[in-house]
């Protein structure tokens, strides 16, 4: 588990003590454990149990004990150890200190959706160095676990700090963990209770602030998700935990409202591991584009490709295909669907009757595997027909008999 300070998490404190660094620098006052936690006490940033003491009593008394008891020199310790991670500084063997430009750039903006990003920028590019010298990104991992498992336990994000570094293997291994209850992944991790309490304080609560995922009933949401095809890499609102009515009655007023924006900055964070998925999601699906063109080859059908999938004719027949790949979710497969019948419709007019002059045109969504009965029946319901990819073979939907069956293309002549 590595190391990560764990004082506050509270980003106005934060502000406020990075705004106490700038004047200590600019005062030419070395940044000690001394200074800057006297200068946090001062300013209230710090704050001690016996208020009925003055700040300069509390100081007094503070001194006559050894320096590891006193607790404000901790806290300064660990949020300059903070601040250096995140970039903002840069403390010298003298203990003299420089502010960063994106140091002076938040603490010069007013605005707070822009000190939210400046936060996140710097949040992202934070990297952790184990004592094997691998680094990893614990934020960028925090929201990937998040989005990896939406509603997992706020305890298990101590995974953030666990991985070694921000490979594919080593996410896999996280998320190997994090399906483990809490004692499990303590014990496999040889992690101490206290260990993984700490790894928790910090990087959850500034996620929340930032709007990157929501905190409910001890539970992590994310706010947006990654929605990646064998076409493109979108984002858009986490609909898992809100469930809403296909439709609702409303007024001029009320239609069509301004979208929430969320800042995206956090949905770039795995953007080579979403340009992966998409890799892999497109071998996926020309595999299945090969696999069904030899179907159609071997039974005498005579081929064409273009911006469609694959066109398959015989006699004056024309079977259209377009092929999607389907993640296990009802949003990825109404996504797909929609954009699947959306391509079929305009292909089959603009391209296979309008230029190529075909009038009996059938036309087939294929799936990577079985989607659900409601996509069937609305495709069906569209004079589409559904087939799928079960391991070397394809399976269609009988709409006579309500049965799958073995795919045979001259079935559609």
């Amino acid at each position: 588990m590595k190391n990560f300070p764990h004082q506050f998490n509270d980003l106005t404190k934060l502000f406020n003590a990075l705004a106490v660094a700038r004047q200590l620098i600019n005062n030419e006052t070395p940044l000690t454990d001394e200074n800057f936690g006297e200068q946090l006490t001062r300013g209230g940033i710090y704050t001690y149990r016996d208020r009925t003491l003055s700040i300069d009593e509390f100081l007094a008394a503070e001194a006559q004990k050894p320096a590891a008891n006193r607790g404000y020199l901790t806290v300064s310790r660990d949020i300059r150890r903070f601040f250096e991670l995140m970039g903002f500084i840069s403390v010298f063997p003298d203990k003299t200190a420089r502010l960063s430009p994106a140091a002076s750039q938040l603490l010069r903006t007013d605005s707070e959706d822009i000190r939210k990003e400046l936060w996140k920028n710097s949040l992202l590019q934070l990297g952790l160095e184990g004592t094997d010298g691998e680094v990893s990104h614990p934020y960028r991992i925090l929201l990937k676990i998040v989005n990896t498992f939406p509603g997992i336990e706020t305890p298990k994000l101590m995974l953030a700090l666990e991985a070694e570094n921000d490979s594919e293997e080593e996410f896999e291994r996280i998320s190997n963990l994090a399906q483990r209850d809490m004692g499990q992944i303590i014990e496999d991790t040889g992690t101490s209770t206290a260990m993984a309490a700490n790894a928790v304080k910090i990087l959850p609560g500034i996620a929340e602030q930032l709007g990157d995922i929501e905190r409910i009933n001890s539970r992590a949401y994310p706010v947006g998700q990654l929605v990646i095809t064998e076409d493109e890499i979108t984002t858009e609102e986490q609909p898992a935990r809100r469930p809403r009515t296909d439709f609702r009655e409303t007024n001029s007023a009320g239609i069509a409202r301004d979208p929430i924006l969320n800042v995206v900055s956090s949905v770039s964070i795995d953007l080579a591991d979403a340009i992966r998925i998409r890799q892999r999601r497109l071998a996926e699906h020309q595999e299945i584009v090969r696999q069904l063109a030899l179907l159609n080859e071997e039974k005498g059908f005579q081929l064409f490709e273009g911006k469609f999938d694959c066109l398959a004719i015989k006699d004056d027949t024309a079977i259209l295909y377009e092929v999607k790949t389907i993640l296990e979710s009802s949003t990825d497969e109404e996504k797909q669907t929609v954009k699947g019948v959306g391509q079929l419709k305009y292909y089959k007019y603009s391209i296979v009757h309008r230029q190529m002059g075909y009038t009996n045109i059938k036309e087939v969504l294929v799936f990577s595997h079985k989607p659900n009965d409601g996509i069937i029946e609305f495709c069906s319901a569209e004079n589409i027909r559904v087939v799928w990819k079960d391991g070397g073979t394809f399976q269609i939907f009988n709409v006579q008999n309500g049965a799958d069956e073995l795919f045979n293309p001259d079935n559609l002549i």
